[in-house]
């Protein structure tokens, strides 16, 4: 089933108008554009996700925002002397939501992630300690478990910008729900520990929060196969999407910024180009 943007409703794809090659609303009339493998779209994912036929995905990893202002952050870390100019040019593209943008509403990203996902399938969310609360009950009542709160440990902290008013922050929150029941592909149930002990980017060139590969591509193996479709609603540097490529997975990315999205097509661009080279 499609979702219409415009007016919500839910419909087959059969039942839909067919006009040069592009589906129309039989509610409200709108045009409803097909979404492609192996891409990313510049646009809010709500209605992004509103496009995926139901039960299309295979695994959603993804990494919302935090409630950080890094725009600030940036500033006050270049008067602390832990940053330059070139950090403050990267971060004023972000968007914070609650401020330009609005809050996240949990509740319709956890009913679309869940409509697009297919049954017996795992979803990954990485979140800061105040979203826990916010995220759990979303997911649940849309009907996932949430199986586990995974700690991503890493090799050095986060600068404390309270200057040790709290504990220094050597992890991350990562989400682990599961539509259905599906166990991990990891051949052995006891190697598959709950603290992923990965080292942090020493530098993130596009986007303040991105991932490692080797951590992204550690859950895109235990949760999924070559040919799977990995989602990520917040595409941010591309590095899911990279990811997934990598392990031989088609991917849908979304990213509402617009510079953040046009860095992300010059990264995915460059990193087709390098695999045709290796392969040639």
């Amino acid at each position: 089933m499609l979702q219409c943007i415009e007016c919500g409703d839910e419909q087959f794809e059969d039942d839909l108008i067919l006009i040069n090659d592009s589906h129309i609303c039989i509610n409200c009339s709108r045009k409803l554009p097909p979404l492609e493998f192996n891409n990313v779209y510049n646009m809010n994912c709500l209605d992004g996700m509103k496009l995926i036929k139901t039960e299309t995905i295979d695994l959603i990893l993804t990494d919302p925002p935090y409630g950080v202002s890094y725009n600030e952050k940036s500033k006050h870390l270049k008067l602390l002397g832990k940053s330059g100019q070139k950090q403050i040019e990267r971060d004023k593209y972000y968007i914070e939501f609650g401020k330009s943008e609005g809050t996240l509403d949990y509740f319709q990203l956890a009913k679309q992630f869940y409509r697009v996902l297919k049954n017996n399938s795992h979803c990954y969310i990485f979140c800061g300690d105040k979203q826990i609360t916010s995220w759990v009950p979303a997911i649940e009542k849309a009907g996932f478990k949430f199986v586990q709160l995974l700690i991503w440990y890493k090799n050095a902290p986060t600068f404390d910008l309270t200057m040790g008013h709290k504990f220094v922050e050597y992890k991350e929150n990562v989400l682990f729900f599961q539509k259905g029941w599906k166990k991990l592909n990891s051949g052995n149930p006891y190697t598959s520990s709950s603290v992923l002990k990965f080292n942090r980017l020493n530098k993130c060139e596009i986007h303040p929060t991105e991932r490692p590969q080797d951590l992204l591509q550690h859950l895109i193996k235990l949760s999924s196969n070559e040919g799977d479709v990995v989602l990520d609603a917040f595409a941010g540097s591309g590095a899911h999407l990279i990811a997934a490529l990598s392990l031989n997975r088609k991917f849908i990315g979304f990213e509402l910024s617009k510079h953040y999205y046009q860095e992300i097509m010059k990264r995915l661009n460059n990193y087709k180009s390098q695999k045709k080279l290796t392969h040639f």
